[in-house]
């Protein structure tokens, strides 16, 4: 009988796809999992790591672009307010729309900014703007920054991803990746949380996954024999990694049968509200960026609710107002928020005029992001917009300004450059300015 074969991934020619790449990252799992610890024994040692390796950070991204209207600035009295009723806060005088009970009463871990503008309205360009802070270009592929921190917290002794994606984008030609940066720095994708990627077989013991990604760098090389001293060495590096991250004792923390039942709940069984849990588990275990996609399980609309916007909005809201504020106390009680950025935020938000079927159209002239953790100061609006919600009347912010803010609370430098492939160097941010509010 012949032994299980292993896809590394390679192509004909010896190439390391992207995909494959993810692919061999999963193979093994099952000998890994023979080396799993138990998960209290790790919680115990989460402190000490917190602070020796800095901050990290959770990107809640609602996919589509939320309305402001549904969520966070009801405009009470304004006749594009829609039937939502206004529900009170923490915060004298501000208003949630009805679907928000828990996050409402969860404001004094938030900040929340009110006045967001850009001028791109349209998903794939608001996307691109959104996650690399740069507009879209034809000339440069610009990275998501989540590619970014894994680049400037880069640790070859990690033996997980530094960049996890949890769930699945609502389009995905129109998602932004690793870019110039490549795949060493890419995200590693969990489509559904619970459990690693549907691709991972346990068909190998250790010793054979050893001797086939060794056999498999070794063929590489020899195949780009022509090839640049840099390509062979980052094809080493990427086999290298494999090899860590398949072997890893800690494994089980994709497991979220690990988690208590009471645990689970508070989240809510939902792909939003387990992506959430698993969230805070890859904090607790080194990972310096988790990006957590909401879409409802509506993934061919998520917040783009243009029709039905009165129907849907309802589901969408519901399960993200349990899963967010259960996020942030799960974090606290454990020590962590401080030492973890929560962002919160779509691409864009909705327009005032509602149409006739109850939804609306795309907005960038009043939208919201809302930040907790990381040194934030919570319990906190930052800007307004007018009584209609049409136009921004106070702080305005940019969305570079947002990037400025999340480098220094990560503690990156803004002005450090990346060389593009044309050996151009570009910024982490261009232009912006430090959101100071926040940390007042």
């Amino acid at each position: 009988m012949h032994a299980p074969m292993i896809d590394v991934g390679m192509s004909r020619d010896g190439v390391v796809s992207r995909r494959g790449f993810m692919k061999q990252l999963a193979v093994g799992a099952g000998a890994a999992g023979a080396l799993t610890l138990g998960w209290r024994d790790l919680v115990s040692l989460q402190a000490d790591e917190l602070r020796k390796r800095g901050k990290s950070m959770i990107l809640l991204w609602m996919d589509g672009g939320p309305s402001q209207f549904e969520s966070f600035n009801p405009k009470v009295g304004s006749k594009f307010q829609g039937p939502a009723t206004a529900i009170s806060t923490t915060l004298p005088g501000i208003e949630f729309a009805e679907f928000w009970p828990r996050t409402a009463q969860s404001l004094d871990k938030i900040a929340l900014i009110r006045s967001m503008h850009s001028n791109i309205a349209v998903h794939d360009r608001a996307i691109a703007l959104v996650r690399t802070g740069y507009p879209p270009s034809v000339s440069v592929r610009y990275p998501t920054f989540g590619s970014v921190v894994a680049r400037d917290r880069f640790d070859p002794d990690l033996d997980l991803p530094s960049f996890v994606r949890i769930g699945k984008p609502r389009i995905a030609t129109r998602d932004v990746d690793a870019g110039v940066l490549g795949a060493k720095y890419a995200s590693f994708n969990v489509p559904s949380p619970g459990a690693l990627p549907a691709n991972v077989e346990p068909v190998v013991d250790e010793a054979t996954l050893r001797r086939r990604l060794s056999l498999a760098a070794q063929f590489d090389t020899e195949y780009h024999s022509s090839a640049t001293d840099m390509l062979i060495q980052e094809k080493r590096d990427i086999y290298a990694r494999t090899e860590k991250f398949v072997l890893s004792p800690r494994l089980g923390v994709f497991d979220l049968e690990n988690e208590p039942t009471k645990i689970r709940d508070e989240y809510g069984h939902t792909e939003f509200g387990q992506g959430c849990l698993l969230a805070r588990r890859l904090v607790e275990q080194g990972v310096s960026f988790i990006e957590v996609i909401s879409t409802g399980g509506r993934n061919d609309a998520g917040w783009d609710t243009h029709n039905n916007g009165f129907r849907d909005n309802p589901l969408l809201c519901r399960e993200t107002d349990q899963a967010y504020p259960a996020l942030l106390h799960d974090l606290e009680r454990r020590g962590m928020l401080d030492n973890t950025l929560v962002v919160w935020m779509g691409e864009f938000g909705r327009t005032p005029k509602i149409k006739p079927d109850g939804g609306r159209d795309h907005y960038s002239k009043g939208w919201l992001t809302a930040f907790s953790g990381g040194g934030v100061q919570g319990g906190q609006v930052i800007g307004a917009t007018d009584k209609d919600g049409k136009d921004v009347t106070e702080r305005p912010v940019a969305v570079q300004d947002l990037f400025v803010t999340f480098c220094h609370i990560l503690g990156l430098d803004p002005h450090d450059e990346y060389m593009a492939t044309n050996e151009r160097p570009i910024k982490l941010v261009e232009g912006g300015e430090l959101i100071g509010e926040l940390f007042a």
